[in-house]
């Protein structure tokens, strides 16, 4: 099937299946959510959760929380420096993703003693998880307020399908994300979607 046909039947069908929804007006580029939610970060660093997680077509899908706001990201990357994808803010469902006896995703600069004893068992070929795990029970700081060259992110928490912990009506809004990517890529990035002959 020529490609021009194949964009104009998933055309078709996506104006089909969005019927004008409302999920639709909310979704936004991956760079543009990305770098809101930076900012938001740094006005608050605490308080975060992140899931990550690949649908069905192996798409890379993150859910993102601060309190009660929710990010739902799906992502494709083109090249190992380069990412495209869609996402959307949701004012509710954020508090659902929190995991008793974990710790807030976050930013935790090592201080010097700290990067002297990660070396020191690195060197032995020791274990630093300990280390590491003392890290975490730090607080989160802002990207602005990193004074050390060495940076502990996380946690993130990885699971097969980070959308099962949502509502059903998420799937909804998943099932657009992927179609709204899998147009892009069509268009943009072919050799993504179409095999070589």
């Amino acid at each position: 099937m020529p490609r021009e046909r194949l964009i104009s039947l998933i055309d078709t069908n996506w104006s089909k299946a969005s019927g004008g929804s409302t999920i639709d007006a909310n979704i936004q580029p991956l760079e543009k959510l990305k770098k809101e939610i930076a900012k938001s970060y740094d006005s608050n660093p605490l308080g975060w959760s992140i899931h990550v997680g690949r649908d069905r077509r192996n798409f890379s899908q993150i859910l993102v929380s601060h309190g009660s706001q929710l990010w739902i990201l799906k992502e494709e990357w083109i090249n190992p420096y380069k990412s495209v994808g869609f996402g959307a803010r949701l004012e509710c469902g954020g508090e659902s993703l929190r995991v008793p006896g974990t710790e807030e995703f976050g930013l935790r600069p090592l201080a010097p003693k700290q990067m002297r004893e990660l070396a020191d068992l690195m060197s032995r070929n020791e274990d630093p998880r300990d280390l590491l795990l003392r890290v975490m029970r730090s607080s989160p700081i802002a990207s602005h307020d990193v004074r050390s060259p060495l940076v502990l992110q996380g946690p993130i928490i990885a699971s097969q399908n980070p959308l099962s912990l949502l509502s059903e009506k998420h799937q909804e809004l998943d099932l657009c994300l992927r179609e709204k990517l899998e147009r892009l890529l069509l268009r943009k990035h072919p050799q993504t979607v179409i095999p070589y002959l």
